[in-house]
């Protein structure tokens, strides 16, 4: 996997080859939300707190830096964000949620970029955690793989979250478990290792029930390795599911713990969707 270095945005996104690329537009780019769902289908963008404030305050936007020119930045504000419920912690909820996913409904676009039992996808994309970003010991997740359909449906299969211990665990969960229950760590990172710079990400998963494979490369902007993954044999599809699909943003429960002063942010960029494994390099 090549360095990262600084790179002009693609100003397409869409089905290039046989990856479906979504990509920013440089700093300043505006019908953020329109772009990603013109990509990812309608409902691909889940930002709830963005009208739960006295002036609407978009949760996603668009901005870049001097390695990354163009990217998707994705706001998180503890205790006051909320969840799809709409309501805050004094109404009862626990979490809150900003995300982008790929539409999960039976209508939505691109069907052929949904994973289904027995696929094999790769999910390519960088992130970088906000230098200042703060963690629990509960969860964070910034990276999600979920199904669609079937009475399993509401845990995630494969997460990233990192914790207030210094550390991020890459997590999966069988069926019949909950997030609060029983999950295995399929490798972990220390924070020191990847916040604060841009990481490089190559996730790819053959989706089986009793035969999955869970490979992953994590490489840093000095194109090293922070972490690799190859397990094989582990339960990757949820049964009853429709499809399986990837989720990225900042889904995490309310804690003492996370800033209550300060706007946390995690950055995304060049993400791709890979039917097979060989993603096509023009995400890029």
């Amino acid at each position: 996997m090549p360095a990262i270095h600084a790179f002009a945005a693609d100003a397409t996104s869409g089905v290039t080859g046989n990856t479906l690329c979504l990509n920013a537009q440089k700093p300043g780019g505006t019908d953020t939300y329109a772009r990603i769902e013109n990509v990812f289908g309608k409902g691909a963008v889940e930002a709830p707190s963005d009208t739960h404030y006295a002036s609407a305050r978009p949760h996603i936007t668009e901005g870049g830096d001097d390695v990354v020119s163009a990217y998707f930045a994705v706001l998180a504000i503890d205790p006051t964000d909320v969840n799809l419920d709409g309501k805050t912690v004094a109404e009862g909820s626990d979490r809150s949620r900003t995300e982008i996913k790929i539409a999960p409904s039976l209508m939505g676009m691109h069907q052929a970029f949904k994973a289904r039992e027995n696929n094999s996808f790769v999910y390519s994309w960088r992130f970088k955690i906000d230098a200042g970003m703060k963690f629990s010991p509960s969860f964070t997740h910034i990276h999600q793989i979920k199904a669609y359909g079937g009475r399993y449906a509401e845990p995630p299969l494969i997460t990233f979250t990192p914790l207030a211990s210094g550390r991020m665990e890459v997590r999966q969960i069988d069926d019949l478990k909950n997030e609060g229950g029983v999950y295995h760590v399929l490798g972990t990172v220390a924070l020191s290792q990847i916040q604060g710079q841009w990481i490089d990400v190559r996730e790819q998963i053959t989706f089986s029930n009793s035969a999955g494979h869970y490979q992953l490369s994590m490489r840093g902007q000095d194109d090293k390795s922070v972490l690799e993954i190859d397990s094989a044999g582990l339960q990757l599809w949820r049964t009853g599911a429709d499809h399986m699909r990837p989720k990225w943003g900042i889904y995490r429960k309310h804690h003492a713990m996370l800033n209550q002063d300060k706007d946390d942010y995690v950055y995304f960029a060049n993400l791709g969707i890979t039917r097979g494994s060989q993603p096509d390099s023009s995400c890029r």
